[in-house]
């Protein structure tokens, strides 16, 4: 039982951590953690007549395609090497408790 919690707990930050944009990671840690001890530089906001930021690159449907390619080949990949790291610790696990079976007997 304990097995099959341990994998699912894996399971569910390795997609979270696949889920979860970047930018979310990026604008935690860029904001700055303010202590007794810590100096905070102010920056004054620049004045910008545009307060939104820009849009990203507009992607003809070939490029999104190929994008959408290139991200399911990531997402295999991962997969593939996650599931070979549980594999091999399983199989690690099963030669080790009978290494202990056969010296304890």
């Amino acid at each position: 039982m304990r097995r099959i919690v341990t994998r699912l707990v894996v399971a569910v930050v390795f997609a979270l951590l696949t889920v979860v944009p970047v930018a979310c990671a990026t604008s935690a840690a860029a904001s700055p953690a303010a202590g007794p001890a810590s100096v905070v530089a102010v920056e004054q906001p620049s004045p910008t007549p545009n307060p939104t930021a820009p849009s990203g690159p507009n992607l003809t449907p070939e490029q999104q395609s190929e994008r959408a390619k290139q991200k399911l080949v990531i997402g295999v990949m991962a997969a593939l090497l996650l599931t070979i790291v549980i594999v091999g610790r399983t199989t690690r696990r099963r030669i080790r408790k009978k290494k202990q079976g056969a010296v304890s007997s």
